[in-house]
């Protein structure tokens, strides 16, 4: 006797794709949201957490309810934060601020781990700063990696010559860039790597385009349109 399939079946089955495209969909919104959030809270309760402390300790504000006296001291404890900032970096437009600032840099510079990780984070802090569009990432380079025939993309950093690259100097290649690939999809993982330029080839795309690329696996490409027919590149 003949199988009969369910007239049905094909919209039960349509029904469970779109059920599990919306799922997908929505994973793929909620969750840049909500790591977004979670990284927003756990800095906040990092940079406020002294001031429950110090209250607790002093005991103010104990009549009011817990949830508001946590709060508010929180916010206190933030703006106690940000005008330190502001103060730290009035200090720096000063002469006599600079100065304190430089005697602080060169003793915690001579404090063993602790110069290590202040000069590293100095650095960086240097770079982000310099740098073009407050970027640290110049522009969109295209090399083989990891073998003849497959391309990587990555970002240019900055570039290594003989007078100022021990690297370059030892290698004999001429002018190297530095270069970092970022892991897909989580770029804030990637490879430092050392190219010589002329086997690097420099991209039109913008950074935001190349990043969307990356942390898409690849299924958004520059310049496409997405469903709603609007281009997937930079906005305005």
């Amino acid at each position: 006797m003949p199988n009969k399939t369910e007239p049905n079946a094909p919209a039960k089955k349509k029904h469970f794709q779109f059920f599990r495209n919306m799922i997908v969909t929505g994973l793929i919104v909620a969750v840049p949201v909500i790591l977004s959030l979670w990284v927003a809270w756990y800095v906040y309760s990092r940079l406020t957490g002294w001031g429950l402390t110090l209250a607790d300790s002093m005991g103010l504000m104990s009549g009011l309810p817990p949830f508001w006296r946590t709060q508010i001291i929180r916010v206190l404890a933030l703006i106690v934060v940000l005008a330190a900032l502001f103060f730290i970096g009035v200090l720096t437009k000063i002469t006599l601020g600079r100065k304190v600032i430089e005697k602080a840099q060169a003793l915690l510079l001579k404090v063993p781990l602790v110069n290590f990780i202040y000069s590293t984070c100095k650095q960086i802090g240097d770079t982000i700063m310099s740098s073009k569009k407050g970027s640290m990432f110049r522009q969109v380079v295209l090399f083989e990696y990891p073998r003849k025939g497959c391309w990587a993309i990555g970002f240019m950093t900055n570039e290594n010559t003989p007078e100022n690259s021990e690297a370059a100097r030892r290698l004999g290649k001429g002018d190297l860039i530095s270069v970092f690939m970022p892991t897909t999809p989580n770029p804030t993982s990637g490879f430092l790597m050392l190219i010589p330029r002329d086997e690097c080839i420099m991209l039109d795309m913008s950074v935001s385009d190349a990043m969307r690329l990356i942390v898409s696996c690849g299924a958004i490409l520059p310049g496409s349109e997405d469903e709603n027919g609007e281009k997937s590149g930079d906005v305005g």
